[in-house]
């Protein structure tokens, strides 16, 4: 099993310092959004023949609600070169301000139905628009440079990016899944001509249907910030619509690829806390 797959980045991603910027930026649809993983392709050096699962990612509150909040359940059962089946489950949660000022994570993962890791920090920006501050139990505070986006700031920029027309968006992210911040490199497509089929998602709630927006292809590159190379980690496609859902989902480790499929969606009101 590869450590990035148990890192659950998947999940992590669908998500402008300051107060200002975030109340000018587009305005994300609060909502639950499940997506049915499976196996794409895989290099010859992988491990790994079979892949199944599940992810659940919810989203709550908005600016009236100080905050956001965030559930995040990734499931999968991988399947081995030997046929012994190996189950992950790993859980997230998150509190991110929306004056991107601070940031609550807490991370647990379990393999086999065991508890293998669980942690918790906090990231918090200086007052004075310098270093971002994260502390973890246990460990020496780590500093990240003040341009660091947390999640649901990066996702507002890069819906503000994209509606822009601007195709190519680089910040860094700090998302709790990693000790340190990971720089990224966001492609921007030109929004989609034709209409989304809705792949068979279905849609609960009240909200904007799927089919009648324009969404973006975007993908987006995480690094290393140690890698001189500049080769990527990580690669995540997806389908970004501009109320901030994701969609068709293709997610590319050093050695294999996983697919998601959007099988359902339920809108939350606006700004339930």
């Amino acid at each position: 099993m590869t450590k990035s797959l148990k890192t659950a980045r998947i999940a992590a991603v669908f998500l402008l310092a300051g107060a200002g910027a975030v109340e000018a930026a587009p305005a994300l649809q609060m909502h639950r959004a499940v997506y049915d993983l499976t196996l794409g392709r895989t290099q010859p050096v992988s491990d790994i023949t079979g892949l199944e699962g599940r992810m659940v990612v919810e989203w709550r509150g908005g600016p009236t609600c100080g905050g956001y909040t965030s559930l995040q359940r990734v499931v999968t059962h991988v399947t081995g070169a030997d046929e012994v089946t190996v189950s992950n489950d790993v859980r997230l949660s998150y509190w991110e301000a929306a004056d991107g000022s601070e940031f609550k994570f807490t991370r647990t993962e379990y393999t086999d139905g065991r508890l293998t890791s669980q942690e918790e920090g906090t990231a918090q920006r200086e007052k004075n628009g310098g270093n971002v501050r994260v502390s973890r139990d246990g460990e020496e505070p780590l500093a990240m440079p003040g341009d660091v986006f947390f999640p649901v700031a990066y996702n507002l920029a890069l819906i503000e990016k994209a509606q822009a027309g601007q195709r190519i968006f680089s910040k860094p992210l700090f998302d709790g899944t990693e000790a340190g911040e990971n720089p990224t490199t966001a492609f921007i497509g030109k929004p989609l001509a034709d209409q989304w089929d809705g792949d068979g998602t279905t849609v609960d709630g009240e909200g904007p249907a799927l089919g009648q927006m324009q969404p973006w292809p975007v993908r987006v590159s995480y690094f290393d910030p140690a890698d001189k190379e500049g080769v990527p980690s990580f690669e995540m496609g997806y389908v970004l619509f501009p109320n901030g859902i994701a969609a068709a989902l293709t997610l590319d480790y050093l050695d294999v690829q996983l697919k998601g499929r959007l099988s359902e969606v339920t809108y939350f009101k606006p700004d339930s806390c």
